[in-house]
């Protein structure tokens, strides 16, 4: 991400096609924030992504379907091996009761990103297009694995035209 002169904010991207994105809005919240006991499995990490695009639908910039960035799923929370105690203490159950550990990274990232350049329709003003990551930080800065992600991005694809 570079600085924007325009809007004296570090929220310039550009992607790897030469087009230049603006973030307009970035909204982070904890992947497990409603997660009252337990641990995530494949399920609720399923569940809790749907949930995270119907809210980046609600977002004062979304026209058109956000894109998710798939996030890395792993069996560890913080290091490898660290969930090792969490399977021993199920090792009793029944296979069918238990589904093992997964984690995603620990922040839901729903960015808004617009170019001034439409994709479709040349009478129109611009496009956009949001985005839904994970992180394992608050940004920013963000994620350098999300920030390749966005640079190679299909915008002509993805991205929705407007007008102001």
């Amino acid at each position: 991400m570079e600085y924007n002169l325009s809007y004296h904010v570090t929220c310039n991207l550009k992607q790897d096609s030469g087009r230049e994105l603006i973030l307009n809005q970035l909204e982070q919240s904890q992947s497990y924030a409603g997660m009252m006991e337990g641990v995530p499995n494949k399920k609720a990490n399923d569940w809790g992504i749907d949930v995270d695009l119907c809210r980046a639908v609600r977002r004062e910039y979304t026209l058109g379907e956000p894109y998710l960035i798939p996030p890395r799923r792993r069996d560890y929370l913080r290091e490898p091996g660290d969930m090792d105690e969490i399977r021993k203490q199920k090792s009793h159950y029944p296979k069918e009761w238990v589904m093992d550990p997964e984690w995603l990274p620990l922040i839901c990232c729903i960015g808004c990103f617009k170019s001034v350049s439409p994709v479709r329709n040349t009478e129109m003003h611009g496009s956009c297009l949001t985005v839904v990551w994970y992180q394992d930080d608050y940004a920013m800065p963000i994620d350098p694995e999300v920030i390749r992600s966005l640079k190679q991005l299909d915008w002509d694809r993805l991205a929705t035209d407007f007008e102001y």
